[in-house]
């Protein structure tokens, strides 16, 4: 699979969920491959969720630590969003890695004031992200330059929640 060039889409929460067993990432990645991450979860919805089993399960599985970065010293934290981030743009066929003037941007901003990173800067803010409790330390997002999130909150979050209680509340009927 990593020869042909394919993207292989990855969903560890699910993956783990269901059982569906370890995806063989080290070797995988060795041999050239390329990964993205996406989420069919009802469990956990985002970016640390999905990379914090990935990197885990590596783990447990090669009983060592930091598996799926290249070079001891490095930021695992940094190199599985990097990769995550590649693979999803070539997956999509959407430029990635770059913001040239006059382009629509889809920007994460991380809250600074949240105690997982109010002492760190650079990579130690993306390790503390992934693999801390700083996933919620998520402030803004923009999607195609667009306001989605601010300060936290989710432009669209009443409609969205009320949406969800009455799923719910079909399924409790079922």
């Amino acid at each position: 699979m990593a020869e042909s060039g394919a993207i292989a889409g990855l969903c560890p929460i699910t993956e783990a969920n269901l059982g569906d067993g370890i995806f063989a990432a080290k070797a995988y990645l060795e041999a050239g491959g390329r990964f993205g991450v996406g989420s069919d979860s009802q469990i956990e919805i985002n970016a640390p969720g999905e990379l914090r089993p990935l990197e885990y399960s590596q783990r447990l599985s090669h009983r060592a630590r930091n598996v799926l970065s290249t070079r001891a010293g490095n930021s695992t934290g940094r190199e599985l969003y990097d990769r995550a981030l590649a693979g999803g743009a070539q997956a999509l066929a959407r430029p990635g890695g770059a913001l040239p003037p006059g382009s629509l941007a889809d920007i994460v901003v991380l809250d600074r004031e949240h105690p997982n990173l109010a002492h760190g800067s650079g990579d130690r803010w993306l390790d503390a992200y992934l693999f801390s409790s700083a996933a919620n330390a998520v402030r803004d997002v923009f999607v195609a330059s667009r306001d989605v999130v601010s300060n936290g909150r989710h432009r669209d979050r009443e409609r969205i929640e009320q949406a969800y209680k009455r799923v719910l509340a079909r399924i409790g009927d079922i």
